[in-house]
């Protein structure tokens, strides 16, 4: 795994990214994690990754200002270009990574070959407002008796049944307290176009769907996708699929972006 950073305008960006042979594959994470999410794929599969940790997160600086979804986009493909990265490219992107892939294909145009997403936050306005109250768009508060970060902790078993791997919680647990917003990718996605965007999506579409705490609002898409795209229903799947089913996906990856 090589690590690097590159400047973009909006602050500097932490890039992982693995060799290997054919078209490169661009992860985009979920919010408020980061590309160390994707480290498990990265290791197995054979053709070069490129995993950014989103402005804001992980090791990349937190942007002077709020962005929008196309800014988020654009630092990522300032870093992309930085990084000598050129020709066809495939993007995977999860939750919000799911809506900065869509974006990050259309700045790209013709150099996306193919785009898959895994859960689509298509949260109503009652949902979205729920959503940011539970991750705040202000960065943890020292406590004294450190509740600020117990918050953050019992966060990492939500949705999650016991036996709990405790070592992948406390990598969740770390990457929401690197985060210097944690609810500010999922403020901008939430004013993001996302249907305008479906519609005039050029690279094919498939959409994964794994039966975690969003698949509800994954199911929304359904009647906004386009001739031609692809809808994959995973029922025997739910949190954290790139964690506790890598080689299942793996395979799909595989199967649905070949080389």
């Amino acid at each position: 795994m090589i690590r690097r950073i590159y400047p973009t305008p909006f602050g500097q960006m932490h890039l992982r990214s693995n060799d290997g042979k054919g078209v490169p594959l661009v992860l985009l994470h979920m919010s408020p994690r980061s590309g160390a999410m994707w480290e498990l794929l990265q290791k197995r599969l054979e053709r070069p990754t490129h995993a950014p940790d989103r402005l804001g997160y992980g090791f990349s600086d937190a942007p002077p200002w709020p962005l929008s979804l196309e800014q988020y986009a654009q630092g990522t493909v300032d870093t992309l270009m930085a990084a000598g990265i050129e020709g066809d490219i495939d993007l995977l992107g999860m939750h919000t990574g799911s809506f900065e892939a869509i974006e990050v294909a259309h700045q790209l145009g013709s150099r996306v070959r193919r785009v898959i997403v895994v859960g689509m936050p298509l949260f109503s306005a009652a949902e979205q407002q729920r959503q940011l109250e539970k991750y705040s768009e202000q960065p943890l508060k020292p406590a004294t008796e450190g509740g600020h970060v117990l918050g953050a902790w019992r966060g990492g078993f939500a949705f999650r049944q016991p036996p709990h791997d405790l070592g992948e919680v406390h990598r969740r647990f770390v990457e929401h307290v690197l985060a210097a917003n944690p609810g500010a990718a999922f403020r901008a996605a939430c004013g993001y176009p996302i249907e305008k965007k479906l519609k005039s999506l050029k690279a094919p579409l498939r959409v994964f769907a794994p039966h975690d705490d969003i698949i509800e609002q994954t199911l929304r898409v359904k009647p906004l996708l386009k001739d031609g795209a692809t809808y994959v229903d995973l029922p025997e799947l739910g949190q954290d699929p790139f964690h506790a089913a890598v080689d299942r996906m793996v395979a799909l990856v595989n199967r649905h972006l070949p080389l």
